[in-house]
């Protein structure tokens, strides 16, 4: 797993002083906080077996013993390794989407936007390989948690798409088109991108994709000399 991986920061958040005042007379607060801990603890514990291990080959047992947990406690706030793996993709994709949203914001342009929005995504995955493995292997399953965490996802991603998209069409920086379905084209060339990325051991700097796929995002892949031929006839 990458050092700085997102699950190491969920643990950080653990050790803050605060989390752990022993002042009784804030014993029943510090109480609800240290059983609140335990689930952020599983979802951690979780992500970073799941990214070691792979899934399925992870038990519960295993991710309560790295929490520091019992193992039933894991049921208490599961009902499944299945749910807590949902939990693992949103607390992945929850922390990103937030970033990413606030990335393209501080952009000045249409056209800067556009490109923050396909350089974090990739970064993302870059930074994160086990989780990006993850991540397209089981959403590629069919199960109904699975596949609503998916649709929730990518209907986050594709929200940041289309309002790009629409600002870059007002703006003149990209012609006027169907943004729904071109948001559904940049989001699916996203994916292909990864996972072949995955499929390939992660051997190549992904982020080095980044120009050819904003190119592509913006120009498509006539030539000039092309489209002005087109043009004529």
């Amino acid at each position: 797993m990458h050092a700085g991986g997102w699950w190491l920061q969920l643990e950080l958040r653990l050790i803050q002083p605060h989390a752990f005042s022993i002042e009784m007379k804030r014993g029943s607060v510090m109480a609800r906080k240290r059983v609140g801990n335990k689930r952020v603890r599983i979802i951690a514990a979780a992500a970073k077996l799941f990214g070691d291990k792979g899934y399925h080959d992870t038990t519960t047992a295993e991710i309560a013993e790295s929490a520091g947990v019992a193992a039933g406690t894991i049921y208490i706030y599961f009902s499944s390794k299945e749910e807590l793996l949902v939990a693992v993709f949103e607390e992945f994709l929850g922390r990103h989407m937030e970033q990413l949203r606030e990335g393209v914001e501080r952009e000045k342009t249409p056209r800067d936007k556009l490109m923050r929005l396909l350089t974090y995504g990739l970064e993302l995955m870059q930074n994160n390989p086990d989780s990006a493995r993850i991540f397209l292997s089981q959403l590629r399953q069919s199960t109904k948690m699975i596949t609503t965490v998916s649709k929730r996802s990518s209907r986050a991603y594709k929200d940041i798409i289309e309002k790009v998209l629409t600002d870059c069409a007002r703006a003149g920086a990209c012609r006027e088109v169907n943004v729904p379905a071109v948001a559904c084209m940049l989001f699916g060339a996203y994916q292909s991108v990864v996972l072949e990325w995955v499929a390939d051991g992660c051997s190549y700097t992904l982020t080095d994709l980044t120009g050819e796929l904003s190119e592509f995002a913006l120009h498509g892949i006539c030539s000039a000399d092309r489209e002005e031929e087109g043009a004529a006839q």
